[in-house]
């Protein structure tokens, strides 16, 4: 009688190894792409999230500068000149020009894409309710002081990657009096 020996298979073809590697590749292609995707998401969140903080605080500054105003000397819409109780009444100026904003000539906030002023009678500023609220405290030559700010992201003005507008933030000095 014959015996037949069946030999088991000790390996893998070339077209398993060759099936199973294009699979893994194809797999790995689409995790790193995945991965480059998260970290590009990462950047711009990130890039967005410091543009915030930094108009958070640039509005701050200038809504508490305006609301301590005692004397305007000089006023247009890309700069004021005043006096402050905030900086103990010395004269300061704060000026827009050349997509940064400037007090007294030194730089406060770069990447600013546009910055306009606009000055109201108190009365204009408020809508009906906040008007009844706040006007026992405003004198008749209360003026308030409204602005609009807009930030960019990106490496230069003329390429913007992201633009975040601020616009109609009001501040209403506490005190304010004629120019000397």
């Amino acid at each position: 009688m014959n015996k037949i020996f069946f030999k088991p298979n000790k390996g893998f073809t070339l077209l398993e190894m060759t099936a199973t590697l294009i699979v893994v590749s194809m797999i790995s292609f689409l995790a790193g792409k995945h991965c480059l995707y998260l970290i590009d998401l990462y950047k711009v969140y990130h890039t967005n999230f410091e543009t915030a903080q930094k108009a958070r605080f640039v509005i701050n500054r200038l809504v508490n500068e305006f609301i301590h105003i005692t004397t305007i000397h000089n006023a247009s819409e890309k700069k004021i000149h005043f006096k402050s109780r905030f900086n103990n009444q010395e004269s300061m100026l704060i000026e827009f020009k050349n997509n940064s904003l400037e007090i007294d000539h030194f730089l406060f906030a770069d990447n600013i894409f546009d910055f306009k002023l606009r000055y109201l009678d108190s009365a204009t500023a408020f809508d009906n309710t906040s008007y009844d609220i706040w006007k026992d405290q405003l004198s008749n030559k209360s003026t308030a002081i409204q602005f609009d700010i807009a930030f960019f992201t990106g490496q230069s003005i003329e390429s913007p990657t992201n633009i975040f507008y601020f616009n109609n933030i009001t501040a209403v000095p506490r005190s304010l009096k004629e120019s000397d």
